[in-house]
């Protein structure tokens, strides 16, 4: 086995080392240079994750409609939607005796998002058994409404056939905002 020449003590007179502490530091022209680009660069940042978190929040709006529209169809296509019970107390929110638009209107949507509300019989005339139905829901979502930057326009609709007759609901159109819920 080979053996150093000199030990590790024996090198801490050949190796210069100075003093930290007794050493004034000078100032370097580059002191603010890291305070100054993350100054210019955090707007963008604040940015670009403001977007994200707000792209985020219109994706689940739109999910919502989605949802709620496909549940309006099948409510449509089995003539049978919970709306329409006279049952006292009422076990909805928007209470008894509603429509089916009402009660689609109704349905909780995060953010208070009050949609308006479409049924539709795209075959026209009379609907019978294996005509479609159509549900469509439509509101309006306002990009960080504390800037007033815009809006944008979220739906969500669902076709299906029907399945019986209907006779407890019939095509209509609710504009957003006409359906005030409690």
């Amino acid at each position: 086995m080979l053996e150093p020449h000199r030990s590790d003590r024996s090198l801490e007179g050949l190796v210069k080392t100075r003093d930290l502490i007794s050493v004034p530091r000078r100032q370097s022209s580059e002191s603010g240079q890291a305070t100054t680009e993350f100054a210019l660069i955090l707007l963008p940042l604040l940015l670009l994750v403001a977007g994200i978190i707000q792209f985020g929040i219109a994706l689940n709006y739109w999910l919502d409609l989605h949802r709620i529209a496909n549940q309006g169809a099948r409510w449509a296509v089995v003539n049978n939607y919970p709306g329409c019970s006279r049952s006292d107390p009422p076990t909805l929110s928007c209470g008894f005796g509603t429509t089916l638009g009402e009660h689609l209107a109704c349905q909780p949507v995060p953010g208070a998002l009050n949609p308006g509300v479409t049924i539709s019989f795209p075959s026209g005339g009379t609907p019978v058994s294996g005509d479609p139905v159509k549900v469509s829901l439509t509101t309006s979502f306002d990009l960080v409404p504390i800037l007033g930057v815009g809006s944008l326009k979220l739906g969500g609709e669902a076709t299906m056939r029907l399945e019986q007759v209907p006779t407890r609901f019939q095509a209509e159109n609710l504009a957003e905002g006409t359906v005030v819920c409690p």
